[in-house]
């Protein structure tokens, strides 16, 4: 007598087209969106040294540029590029005014520099006004050379007038100046900070013990 067993490795029938149409995962939204972003990053143009990553900052704002502003999208392009960190870039752009039309940005350098002559021009007697006037002499010569491009050498660190100016702004001796006086001001605080991470120095130890010195001294 011969027993029939089933055999279990005969496969089932092949699927219909239709079946197998089916049994495709759809692509979610979410799913060819992170593609879409993934290619986009892929095509960002990678830099490989400082100076092309200046190059391009150059090419799309003109920083050497009589009319260069300080703007938010220059900023976050900065971060974008690796210049400033995400922190530095959100705290730069919080110092920034609001313009006429409704974006943020500082005055142009041309302007700045002329706010900044007037000043001078106008506190040069007052008491308590020296710090001021120093900064304010010294930081004139980092404005015509922002980007590095015409000398490495600034008359005084970028990052150390900066602190002089943030300790000034804070301190009672500035109430001797009028609210636009304090606005160009800050945005020369912010020139400072964006010149000293375009073109960074090998500080010298006391370039680093007097920055030390007076963020201690206000801290």
């Amino acid at each position: 007598m011969i027993t029939l067993h089933s055999n279990p490795l005969v496969s089932s029938p092949a699927k219909t087209d239709q079946a197998k149409a089916e049994d495709v995962t759809p692509v979610s939204n979410t799913d060819a969106s992170i593609a879409k972003e993934t290619e986009s990053q892929s095509a960002q143009p990678e830099f490989s040294s400082r100076a092309e990553m200046l190059a391009q900052m150059n090419k799309e704002f003109d920083i050497t540029g009589t009319d260069f502003h300080i703007s938010q999208q220059f900023i976050n392009r900065l971060s974008e590029i690796g210049l400033l960190s995400k922190s530095e870039a959100t705290e730069l752009n919080q110092g920034l005014p609001l313009t006429s039309d409704g974006s943020k940005s500082t005055q142009s350098l041309t302007t700045l520099k002329s706010a900044l002559d007037n000043i001078f021009e106008r506190v040069k007697d007052e008491g308590g006004a020296s710090g001021l006037l120093s900064v304010i002499d010294k930081s004139r010569k980092i404005l015509d050379n922002l980007d590095g491009s015409k000398s490495k050498t600034f008359p005084i660190d970028p990052a150390t007038a900066a602190a002089e100016l943030d300790h000034y702004l804070k301190s009672d001796d500035s109430s001797i100046l009028a609210e636009d006086e304090k606005q160009s001001l800050n945005d020369l605080k912010t020139a400072l900070t964006i010149a000293d991470k375009l073109s960074p120095e090998q500080r010298t130890s006391a370039q680093v013990s007097k920055y030390m010195e007076i963020l201690k001294r206000y801290g």
